[in-house]
């Protein structure tokens, strides 16, 4: 099976998921050596866009006929180059999650888009998490404004859930540890924490990927989100002799 699911608990991989949605935190895998056809899922915008997706391949490079696809799909992708000293095990699968580059204001923004099918607050949030030549600054009483009207979360919140994005984006560390690098009070960044991903929190640097987080908080702010399809097993078709990757 080209696809399968990693689970953040148990380290099992598996396939189909199981129920309408993959829990938070699970990791999406596809093997691509030797397909002539990529998957289906991994093009679609609106599947599972909260597991954090791992390509293995047999060597570095992409097929570029995949490439447009790829890019449609919005997913920032980890590599995994597969060899006989480099197996596809859980710890090697997260570890290629965590070397992806973190992501920039834009890349969040454009999930919180695609999930809410909202545009407006665009400009807000940028301004909330960066300063961007994509947007221009708004004044405090403005992002107040649209963030409201958006939804639960202020300002701070979003600032907040940012600055945990990007301090747990590349290393496994205790919070409180997290907290002594950032420079602020433990209690402060537990408070956040648990306030942003509720249950989840206690994995929040743990389980690698920042699109889990987001989505997590996305839902404990109770945003309305757009539904996801549900997955089919795709039919994988095999070369039948080596292929070139370009």
């Amino acid at each position: 099976m080209p696809l399968s699911l990693l689970d953040p608990v148990s380290d099992e991989f598996y396939w189909p998921p199981r129920g309408l949605m993959a829990p938070l935190g699970t990791i999406l895998v596809a093997r691509l050596d030797g397909l002539v056809d990529l998957p289906s899922p991994l093009a679609d915008k609106l599947f599972h866009p909260w597991c954090p997706t791992c390509l293995l391949l047999a060597d570095e490079r992409i097929p570029l006929r995949w490439l447009d696809a790829l890019a449609g799909s919005r997913r920032q992708f980890g590599t995994l180059r597969l060899t006989r000293d480099q197996p596809a095990t859980p710890s090697a699968i997260q570890c290629a999650i965590r070397d992806r580059t973190p992501p920039t204001p834009d890349t969040l923004v454009r999930y919180i888009r695609r999930r809410t099918g909202r545009s407006e607050p665009v400009a807000a949030l940028l301004t909330c998490f960066e300063r961007s030549d994509l947007a221009p600054a708004l004044s405090d009483s403005t992002v107040a404004r649209h963030l409201r009207d958006f939804g639960k979360y202020s300002a701070r919140d979003w600032r907040a859930l940012h600055r945990l994005i990007l301090a747990t984006s590349r290393v496994a560390t205790a919070l409180e540890r997290l907290a002594h690098l950032l420079g602020l009070d433990p209690r402060t960044l537990r408070a956040d924490t648990h306030r942003l991903l509720g249950d989840l929190s206690s994995h929040a640097t743990a389980w690698p990927g920042w699109e889990w987080k987001l989505e997590a908080a996305l839902r404990r702010g109770g945003y309305p989100l757009r539904s996801t399809p549900r997955a089919t097993p795709p039919t994988a078709r095999h070369r039948s002799a080596p292929h070139q990757l370009a």
